[in-house]
C-alpha cells in the first residue's frame, strides 16, 4: 500500500464520480431505495447525504473500510468482499452498487449474491460506468483496459452487466445508458443506470 493507491487515487476517483451532475444520478437512483437496504462499495459513504429522508439506516459492506463521513442516515459497517457478501439469503428489500461492479473481480457471482440476499419482490438499484455505445469507442476501450485496470486498481471500462444480471435471476426493469463527465471520458464516460428485481417466485423448470 503506498501514498498513491491509500490517498491520491482514492481522492482522484471521489473528486470523479462525486461531481454535481453525478450526485444527481445518484440521487435520482436511491429515490428507489425502501425498506431493508444494503450498499456494497460504500467507500467513505458518497451516497449517504442522497438517501430520502424518510430513511435513517442502511447496512453496507466494503471489502476495505474506511471511516464514513457523518450523515443523518447511519449505516452499519461490515468488512467483506462482495462475491461472498455476510448476511443470510432474503435479507434485505434493496441492494444498491454505484460505481462498485466495475471492479469486483467475479461480476457473475457478485449478480448471484445479491440476487440470494434480496427479499422476494426487492430491488437492486445499480449505478455504474461501462462499455461504449460506439464500435470505434469500445475497441478503445478494449485496447486501453488492460492499463486502466492496473491504474484504477481492478476498475474495468468494458463491461456491460446486463447478462451478468439477467444470468442470477433478477429482471431488469429499467436501464438507461449514459453519457456522463467521467474522465478520461472517451473511456469511462458511459455510465448504466437501472433498476432489477427478484422475481416474487422464482422460475421452476
Amino acid at each position: 500500500m503506498g501514498w498513491y493507491q491509500d490517498v491520491a487515487f482514492p481522492k482522484l476517483m471521489q473528486w470523479n464520480i462525486g461531481k454535481k451532475s453525478i450526485l444527481k444520478k445518484r440521487a435520482a437512483l436511491l429515490k428507489h431505495a425502501y425498506g431493508n437496504i444494503l450498499e456494497i462499495g460504500i467507500g467513505e459513504g458518497t451516497n449517504l447525504p442522497l438517501y430520502p429522508t424518510e430513511i435513517t439506516h442502511i447496512t453496507a459492506v466494503d471489502a476495505y473500510p474506511r471511516r464514513l463521513r457523518d450523515s443523518a442516515v447511519k449505516a452499519v459497517l461490515f468488512s467483506g468482499s462482495a462475491d461472498k457478501l455476510p448476511f443470510d439469503a432474503n435479507t434485505f428489500d434493496t441492494v444498491i452498487s454505484t460505481f462498485c461492479l466495475c471492479s469486483v473481480k467475479d461480476l457473475e457471482q457478485v449478480c448471484q449474491e445479491i440476487y440470494r440476499v434480496l427479499k422476494p419482490g426487492g430491488v437492486f438499484l445499480f449505478l455504474e460506468h461501462g462499455s461504449a455505445d460506439s464500435a470505434f469507442f469500445k475497441k478503445m476501450q478494449q485496447l486501453f483496459n488492460p492499463l486502466y485496470n492496473k491504474f484504477a486498481y481492478g476498475c474495468n471500462i468494458t463491461r456491460t452487466y446486463q447478462d451478468e444480471i439477467r444470468n442470477s435471476g433478477l429482471q431488469i426493469v429499467n436501464l438507461q445508458i449514459t453519457h456522463a463527465p467521467i474522465y478520461p471520458r472517451f473511456l469511462t464516460g458511459y455510465v448504466y443506470e437501472g433498476i432489477a428485481e427478484k422475481p416474487l417466485q422464482e422460475n421452476v423448470l
